[in-house]
């Protein structure tokens, strides 16, 4: 886990309506081949070693923003099976300074780094910051792909 405090935001995720946080589907270690942020989709490649997987680019991504959060995250249901992943892994916290040097957006996973990556099911929801799409999320928007790791809103 890396930590950057450049005036970028990275995007943040939330895991808790997962059926992979229940026990009920996987998740994955996988090596980042570039760099991700939490919130971000990918894919399982081929098995590195035991228990860490290659990262590759999921071929598949279909889901729905349903709702808007209080903390101005959106919450994204998943609406067909996939192959893509989503990466959460935990921020180690820095030092803090301020309470700024600690905010989560301030966290990224860089390339080399193994990251958690959690198996999505038709049903599941998922929360993330804007900086997870690629385009302008709004309340019923579709997902219909993913590009860069971002999940592409859909006309």
């Amino acid at each position: 886990m890396a930590i950057s405090y450049s005036i970028a935001k990275h995007a943040t995720a939330g895991v808790s309506k997962l059926l992979a946080t229940h026990g009920g589907a996987h998740i994955y270690n996988v090596t980042l081949t570039t760099a991700a942020d939490n919130g971000n989709l990918i894919g399982r490649g081929a098995m590195v070693s035991l228990d860490n997987y290659a990262e590759s680019t999921p071929t598949s991504f279909a889901g729905k923003i349903v709702w808007q959060a209080a903390n101005g995250n959106w919450y994204v249901e998943v609406t067909d099976d996939t192959d893509a992943l989503l990466v959460y892994n935990v921020p180690m916290i820095a030092e803090n300074y301020n309470k700024k040097f600690s905010a989560e957006y301030n966290f990224y996973n860089a390339a080399g780094d193994v990251v958690r990556a959690h198996e999505l099911k038709k049903g599941d929801i998922f929360e993330v910051s804007a900086e997870a799409f690629s385009g302008t999320p709004a309340k019923n928007a579709t997902i219909s792909s993913v590009s860069g790791k971002k999940m592409v809103i859909g006309a």
